[in-house]
């Protein structure tokens, strides 16, 4: 039997939904991240400029930041370990490398040969001029404690204010005054009548969005100590006087972030999952019993408050009595929670993602670690100890000395022509490295590359942080020194071979079951 045909319109209409089906498809196949349907309603849809989003969530990530600075352990071991792998025990390496002019003689390239003069009577006096009493103005900090100071300071606060005072009571005519970003007038935005500058947030920038001034309060806003000048609560700071220290993530930013931000709010919720397991657990802990009352005569002696609500001390080995009429009924509190330790390995893996840092040493687990993974997870975490090396470096490190050399040479705390100041202000500084995991293994690999040619005396040198000249010169030192002794550099290298083979081995890493 011939099936029967559909009006029309039907047909129609069936291949208009047909063909609104396969647009949907084509639609929903272009950017998943952007369909919007009840699974992403509550993802944003909106953006802000970066000065608008700090605007209204710079001061709240400041001070939360803080918080978790003062009371959250992974937080104290972020900003620690942040410290001790960009700084190291001692802060940065520091060598003067100022050097007469290459010249061309009979075609070839003649190097210009070091000042050492020049380079040594610099380098004394930085580091006399980094001395807690000529570094900053307070006389408190040396240099060491400056730059950990504020490295610390801007992974807390996003930003920290470094200004440069010229002429100070010291021998170098220059110290610093560390300003944390609270002086800032957050809530100051206008246009400067005098130039059409924006203010945005305290930052005055000009039409090409560069800083030429800041807006600072005359005290700590958030200070309960001293006396507030109202008077003259803002005075204007030009730019070329102070140094902005922040990360910047995205352009046209004027203000900086905490490096915490995007931690914080897991750190915080996993801090008080914490706090309430610890807590449960010891109350499960500290009750033993309670005594009831078997007939209405017995008079109740437990504690109450004013109101006469009863109140209980969990305390281990307590026991309590129930007023009468009253029964006891076993809470089973499940604690310490069996899962605990999992949960908690899971969220500070990602709080460590956050972090860029690698989850062993955020959370002090070495438990599981082999020596491939090991290894693996602090090269990462060293390559991101480096990038802030070199950025801490750029934006900090080399202004401070060239102000330094300028108003030392002014001065005449270091005794140079001020002609010269482009060729004395060669400054080298270098963030710590790391000593080896495995030496044996990763010396021969050094050694192998070398002899095939592969890299140079000066790259391994120079991952290792160390100054060829300067090794050079240390070794030329040994020499003269063992000879005019009668020993040879041979007889101490074999005093060293053989306590080596009278120390112990240290095991070899075990790999995981």
């Amino acid at each position: 039997m011939k099936k029967p045909t559909a009006p029309l319109v039907t047909r129609l209409l069936n291949r208009v939904g047909l063909y609104r089906k396969v647009q949907v498809r084509e639609a929903m196949a272009n950017f998943q991240a952007a369909a919007i349907n009840r699974l992403t309603a509550s993802w944003t849809q909106t953006t802000l400029s970066a000065d608008a989003q700090a605007r209204t969530d710079l001061k709240t990530l400041r001070n939360r930041s803080r918080e978790l600075r003062d009371n959250n352990l992974y937080a104290k071991r972020f900003l620690s370990t942040l410290k001790k792998n960009v700084l190291g025990q001692s802060g940065m390496h520091f060598r003067n490398k100022a050097k007469d002019p290459d010249k061309f003689q009979g075609g070839d390239l003649i190097p210009g040969k070091l000042d050492l003069f020049a380079n040594k009577l610099i380098a004394d006096q930085w580091w006399r001029w980094g001395r807690k009493e000529n570094c900053t103005v307070t006389g408190k900090l040396s240099f060491c404690d400056v730059e950990r100071l504020i490295l610390e300071t801007v992974a807390v606060d996003g930003e920290v204010l470094i200004r440069k005072i010229r002429r100070p009571e010291n021998p170098f005519g220059f110290a610093l005054q560390i300003l944390e970003s609270d002086y800032i007038d957050d809530d100051y935005d206008t246009v400067n009548p005098a130039n059409g500058n924006e203010v945005r947030m305290g930052v005055e920038l000009d039409k090409w969005e560069k800083p030429v001034a800041y807006h600072l309060l005359t005290y700590n806003p958030n200070d309960s100590y001293g006396q507030r000048r109202a008077e003259k609560r803002r005075y204007r700071l030009p730019a070329e006087e102070v140094m902005h220290l922040a990360l910047f993530r995205r352009f046209g930013q004027s203000r900086g972030n905490p490096w915490l931000a995007t931690a914080a709010y897991a750190l915080n919720m996993l801090g008080k999952y914490e706090e309430a397991e610890v807590t449960a657990a010891r109350a499960s802990a500290s009750k033993m019993g309670f005594l009831i009352p078997n007939n209405a005569n017995t008079s109740y002696t437990g504690e109450t408050d004013a109101d006469g609500n009863h109140s209980m001390d969990a305390e281990p080995g307590a026991i309590e009595q129930l007023p009468f009429g009253m029964d006891l009924k076993v809470l089973d509190w499940n604690h310490p929670n069996s899962s605990y330790h999992v949960f908690m390995k899971t969220g500070l893996r990602a709080i460590a993602s956050g972090l860029d840092m690698s989850y062993n040493t955020l959370a002090n687990d070495m438990e599981s670690v082999n020596f491939a993974s090991g290894k693996l997870g602090l090269d990462d975490e060293r390559d991101a100890a480096k990038a802030i090396q070199y950025w801490m470096i750029e934006n900090f490190h080399e202004e401070i000395f060239k102000e330094f050399l300028l108003m030392s040479i002014t001065t005449g705390a270091v005794a140079l022509p001020m002609g010269k100041f482009d060729k004395f202000n060669s400054p080298e500084f270098k963030g710590r490295r790391w000593s080896y995991v495995n030496p044996q293994q990763e010396v021969n690999a050094d050694i192998s590359q070398l002899r095939n040619c592969l890299t140079s005396h000066s790259r391994i040198l120079a991952e290792r942080n160390i100054d060829r000249d300067e090794l050079f010169d240390e070794i030329e030192d040994d020499k003269r020194a063992a000879d005019s002794r009668g020993i040879t550099l041979s007889e101490v290298e074999h005093t060293l071979e053989a306590e080596a083979r009278l120390t112990p081995a240290a095991p070899e890493p075990q790999q995981p079951e």
